[in-house]
């Protein structure tokens, strides 16, 4: 059938391979902002022969779906293998593996980056590790003069701070052959239309959303920056800089409108009362907002010039807008890839909109496939 479940493992070295499909009992894959996806494979090993044949350093693929749509989302290698031998049970083994970019964490360096930009930084870090790097920011700064260091840290570690310095996220895309290493600003994240939109409470679309569970603090609204730094040529402050977040377009909750029809015609009196709610409750919001302060005060850590300033102020930090977190699971869903977007419906009109996935997790087992997430927005 061609919905049926597809899925296979292959493990592979130098001259040999092995499809590990009809051995496993589950498998998971972690993905999480700022981390290497990581793959977790259990199967049983009553022969006790898989511990002598499965080994760290071993490349590892996984290639999931159903039997018409399925593709590869997992490329690693093996880093780690448990085996467990209890007393009255069969024995197992548990099979730890991580994708490519766990390569660029394992050793630390110092060394520094003169006269380069963003762009070229990160390439230069990303080139030995993937074929292909997308960079893709909106503004580009530059590092004259002693430039910026990389100081005792793995090339994995640096990236991050590149990331959290200049309001970014990374992330390793699967490709049939080969991987890419993405290095994207968290404006152009959240502006692009997310590949996939989930339907809560719904049998008739593609990606039925099974759970959901968002909250929203008013503490976790990302406020205004107000950059400054010393100028490299005249040693004198530069001029104060406040940015403010620019908002990010979403799509509006496509349900709102029939469900508070619904409502209208259960609850007229109830109805009326609670629109009158609804066009204050902005007002209330934004009131709420400016009692945190007008912004935070960020100090560009070396020396830099005007123009960095204001393309330091272009790279926005767009994925906590709102102050919103949610968790939720669906149907495996292949596509879900941690730091992209996800299009969420139906579960309100304040939570109806795009989000920020922070974390996604694929797991396989008896009971078939699932994918949980976390978001922000």
């Amino acid at each position: 059938m061609a919905d049926d479940l597809f899925y296979s493992i292959e493990v592979d070295t130098e001259g040999a391979d092995y499809d590990l499909s009809d051995d496993i009992s589950s498998l998971t894959i972690d993905q999480q902002e700022g981390k290497p996806d990581h793959l977790t494979i259990e199967l049983s090993d009553p022969f006790k022969v898989f511990g002598h044949a499965l080994q760290e350093g071993m490349d590892v693929l996984v290639d999931l779906g159903t039997s018409d749509d399925h593709s590869v989302i997992f490329r690693g290698r093996i880093y780690r293998v448990d085996g467990s031998f209890p007393k009255d049970d069969v024995p197992t083994l548990k099979i730890e593996a991580y994708d490519a970019s766990m390569k660029m964490g394992l050793r630390k360096r110092n060394r520094a980056f003169t006269d380069m930009s963003l762009s070229d930084v990160v390439n230069a870090v990303v080139e030995p590790y993937f074929s292909d790097t997308n960079v893709d920011i909106k503004g580009d700064p530059s590092f004259p003069a002693n430039g910026i260091r990389q100081d005792d840290e793995t090339d994995l570690a640096f990236l991050l701070r590149l990331a959290k310095a200049y309001g970014c996220v990374t992330y390793v895309s699967i490709g049939d052959t080969d991987d890419t290493f993405n290095f994207v600003a968290q404006y152009n994240v959240m502006t692009t239309t997310p590949e996939v939109t989930l339907y809560y409470g719904r049998c008739d679309v593609d990606n039925p959303l099974l759970s959901f569970q968002s909250s929203a603090d008013i503490s976790d609204v990302q406020l205004p920056r107000a950059l400054s730094g010393i100028d490299f040529d005249t040693g004198q402050p530069i001029d104060v800089t406040t940015v403010t977040p620019l908002p990010v377009p979403a799509d509006k909750d496509q349900c709102f409108q029939e469900n508070l029809a619904a409502f209208r015609s259960a609850a007229p009196i109830k109805a009326a009362k609670l629109e009158l709610l609804l066009n204050s409750a902005k007002g209330v919001q934004s009131a709420l907002q400016e009692e945190l302060g007008p912004s935070i005060r960020q100090a560009v850590p070396t020396f830099t010039t005007p123009a960095n300033i204001a393309a330091l102020a272009q790279n926005q930090f767009s994925t906590s807008l709102h102050g919103m977190r949610a968790s939720g699971m669906t149907l495996g869903v292949k596509e879900l890839v941690a730091c992209t977007s996800v299009g969420i419906q139906d579960v309100g009109g304040r939570f109806s909109r795009n989000w920020y996935l922070t974390q996604v997790q694929h797991v396989l087992n008896r009971e078939g496939y699932n994918t949980s997430f976390e978001c922000r927005r």
